[in-house]
């Protein structure tokens, strides 16, 4: 037989949880003495044990102690509904992701939210694409949203923001030379050959993204930059392009 104060140490449970266990009926002692002293035998060292496993694995008390009343401990079955119940929460989980990066997107694009959106947006994820794509007309033509919907998401993994990426770092790097320079036009060109690549030729939408990227207003498909990097590569270009025009 166990003391109280044994178990606890042997299971390093404190006495205090032993003794609510013993209150709410899932863990009783095996017997006390007159004193009121508590003892366990090597059964309950063992439902003890069973209960520590179940609640490391998420499980309430209350659950815990229907098991272990109906005496349904298939250690397999267990699991599985575990299992389960993760795999609920990681959905519902996704479904709070999806609205809080609709409200994100929401929020960057307008300058004031009301909280009957903010409420409205959070609650009902299905209406996020819609409420999106109102914000998205203020700015863009149907035919212009298609185009910068095709644009990678920021942290995804391909090509076209794995090379604006490098050519950004190549632009800070270079932020102490003269815009006029080879190396500031070396990158000027590569920014808009780049630029018409994404936005299939559509200078229009070109410039209009760029206005919003400067107004602060980025969508997470839209890329935003630091005020030096904007400075640095509108002076560039602007060099290129006249010396573009110079030669005809």
């Amino acid at each position: 037989m166990y003391t109280i104060g044994k178990l606890a140490e042997i299971s390093q449970v404190s006495v205090r949880t032993l003794r609510y266990y013993d209150e709410i009926g899932l863990l009783l002692p095996s017997e006390k003495n007159a004193a009121g002293r508590r003892f366990y035998s090597e059964d309950k060292v063992a439902k003890l044990q069973h209960i520590l496993m179940l609640r490391d694995l998420g499980f309430n008390l209350s659950t815990i102690q229907q098991f272990l009343v109906r005496r349904e401990f298939d250690l397999s079955s267990v699991l599985k509904m575990r299992r389960k119940i993760i795999q609920e929460e990681l959905n519902q989980l996704k479904k709070i992701e999806g609205s809080i990066e609709a409200l994100i997107d929401i929020a960057e694009m307008e300058t004031h939210m009301e909280w009957e959106t903010i409420f409205a947006t959070y609650t009902s994820h299905s209406s996020n694409k819609q409420h999106l794509r109102e914000s998205w007309t203020k700015y863009f033509s149907e035919e212009e949203q298609q185009i910068v919907d095709s644009f990678p998401v920021f942290g995804e993994q391909s090509g076209d923001e794995s090379q604006w990426e490098a050519l950004v770092q190549k632009v800070r790097a270079n932020l102490s030379q003269d815009p006029a320079s080879s190396a500031a036009q070396d990158l000027a060109k590569e920014w808009l050959e780049l630029v018409n690549r994404m936005y299939r030729g559509n200078s229009k939408l070109a410039n209009k993204v760029w206005e919003l990227n400067k107004t602060k207003k980025p969508h997470q498909r839209v890329f935003s930059y630091e005020p030096e990097v904007i400075l640095f590569i509108e002076q560039a270009i602007k060099h290129y392009n006249q010396q573009l025009e110079s030669l005809i």
